[in-house]
């Protein structure tokens, strides 16, 4: 599925499709295979997971994909683009190793060799086992399935001498001056000869330095458009390089500002109040390889209910998702995969790494969407602890280093204890009152809601946050899809219904909220041993739809709070 950024003048295959498998085993060591020795007797669909195959269900271990790509031009070099896989992989050009990802869900991308070949021959080994070893930044207690497989499309890109690699583009204002960061593949000269248009507007050319295969320049769109929920209207750069090279990008982007102000979030300069939902990209039969179907109603559902916001919980999202959302003005906040980090987690030069390295490559991948106003990390870690602070730090300054442009947020689930609000522009909490502490009001569980949200409020206040943009990023409670009950007993729909009327009432009369994610969109499948003792079914089930979208009662009751019809 192709997707912004388009790259015309060069050879680009998307290797969506059905690909050669081969089940290698259990026990396997993934980094013992031989390429050559594989014999593959079975297909699957990619983007894809393997966990949802018949054939190989509850199978996690080490899995061979392989694929034919034609080229076009002998002798080119080029580069793999992968949109995001789980949990660990190896690929292989014509036999040969070429990189290893350990970064799942996130985009992640390699060189390819040159040869003389034009048929060529891409092999992935796949590991869906849960090893922290190998797969550092996904643990066996998540809550939320670890799927193993190619989730998203990729791409063989056939590289010219000097190749672009994005042009992102920063808006510096709302007049249609914006930065454009050029980003380049290949060894450039001291000084790169562009041309450039947005739009169709006439073409322009400039001469721009080039430092660590980087270019910067400002230029500005004649007639800027300003995008917003409400009008989400879209620019378009065409970017060429010039003096005998051949490559062009095509970027779509929004021109808009962010900013924050007596505890609110502004969006051009005006109060927006976010109201929506945690999301994961999650599906019984596909896992988190959605049909853009899927998205799509999705996304309806949404809109339907009044929402104008989606956490992507809690790992990088889809291209695909993030251009639907630039198109029908949904805001976002991005997130790094990340939960409930620990102690241990702080001290791992390698978790810290990688950590990083994936944050800035989402942010590098995701920048030019005007829809994602916010950047996130370690959801519910351990930043309670002065283990936690360097880490933070990190991967704040990091985000902010790659995109100084939008607000730095995470959800901190200790907010009486927390050590690292002075890192964020987005004070965000998760906090499940009238769910997991209900014996603190046995008759009236629900009327734990309001009181912590005082509680939460002042305590703001009392630290010097009070100014900050305070978000509600995680609360509610669950509901068994058909479970009815005139005592509204927890997991009833009844029950869940009355929680999320009280919740979404409090956060749209309260200015002091800046905005609300309801836990969560839709039920998503969790662990499947033992630790689903808390989780009935196998799945974590606080959507307001259940795993196939059927809307519970819940669903009708946020529409109601949140449109106020």
């Amino acid at each position: 599925m192709i997707h912004w950024p388009c790259f015309p003048s060069r050879p680009v295959h998307c290797l969506d499709g059905v690909w050669d498998l081969a089940f290698l085993g259990c026990d396997i060591d993934p980094e013992s295979v031989d390429p050559a020795s594989i014999v593959y007797n079975d297909r699957m669909a990619i983007p894809g997971v393997v966990d949802s195959l018949p054939n190989y269900l509850k199978q996690r271990g080490c899995y061979a994909l392989r694929r034919r790509i034609s080229c076009e031009q002998v002798g080119q070099a080029g580069k793999l683009v992968v949109g995001g896989l789980g949990l660990w992989a190896k690929f292989f050009v014509d036999g040969a190793a070429i990189g290893t990802c350990q970064t799942p869900w996130a985009p992640w991308q390699v060189a390819i060799p040159a040869s003389q070949r034009l048929e060529r021959e891409l092999t992935v080994l796949i590991d869906s086992r849960i090893d922290p070893k190998r797969v550092p930044l996904f643990d066996p207690y998540f809550d939320f399935y670890g799927y193993g497989g190619i989730f998203r499309s990729c791409f063989w890109h056939e590289l010219p001498e000097l190749a672009i690699d994005r042009a992102q583009v920063i808006p510096q204002g709302l007049d249609g001056t914006v930065e454009i960061r050029l980003r380049l593949h290949g060894t450039a000269a001291k000084e790169v000869a562009l041309r450039f248009a947005f739009d169709h507007e006439a073409e322009q050319s400039v001469s721009v330095p080039v430092s660590q295969g980087c270019a910067r320049f400002q230029a500005r769109v004649a007639t800027p458009k300003l995008w917003s929920p409400q009008s989400p209207q879209l620019h378009t750069l065409r970017l060429s390089l010039a003096d005998g090279h051949q490559d062009t990008v095509l970027e779509r982007f929004g021109i808009r500002s962010l900013s924050t102000a007596k505890g609110q979030i502004l969006l051009n300069g005006e109060p927006l109040k976010l109201l929506g939902y945690n999301r994961h990209e999650a599906h019984p039969q596909f896992g988190p390889a959605l049909p853009q179907q899927q998205l799509v109603q999705d996304l309806q559902h949404l809109r339907r209910l009044g929402c104008n916001f989606v956490r992507g919980s809690h790992y990088p999202q889809d291209q695909r998702f993030l251009d639907l959302c630039d198109e029908l003005g949904f805001v976002v906040w991005e997130e790094g995969l990340g939960w409930q980090a620990r102690t241990p987690h702080f001290a791992s030069p390698v978790f810290n790494q990688l950590q990083e390295d994936q944050l800035r490559s989402m942010v590098r991948t995701s920048i030019n969407h005007p829809s994602v106003i916010m950047w996130g990390f370690l959801n519910e870690c351990d930043s309670h602890l002065s283990e936690s602070e360097a880490t933070l730090a990190r991967l704040a300054a990091a985000v902010r280093d790659e995109d100084a442009s939008r607000l730095v947020t995470f959800a901190t689930n200790h907010p009486f204890e927390e050590r690292n609000y002075q890192l964020v522009d987005v004070v965000s909490i998760n906090q499940y009152p009238g769910w997991y502490p209900a014996d603190i009001n046995l008759e009236r569980p629900t009327a734990e809601i309001e009181p912590l949200i005082d509680r939460l409020l002042a305590h703001l206040q009392a630290e010097g946050q009070g100014d900050k943009p305070f978000i509600i990023s995680e609360m509610g409670a669950g509901a068994i899809y058909g479970c009815r009950d005139e005592l509204e007993g927890h997991w009833s729909e009844q029950y869940q219904a009355a929680y999320l009327d009280i919740l979404c009432r409090r956060v749209v009369n309260d200015a002091r909220i800046a905005g609300l994610a309801i836990w969560q969109f839709c039920d998503c499948r969790t662990y499947a041993d033992g630790h689903a003792l808390g989780r009935p079914r196998s799945f974590n089930n606080k959507g307001s739809f259940d795993e196939y979208r059927r809307p519970k009662m819940a669903a009708e009751t946020v529409r109601k709070a949140f449109t106020g019809r």
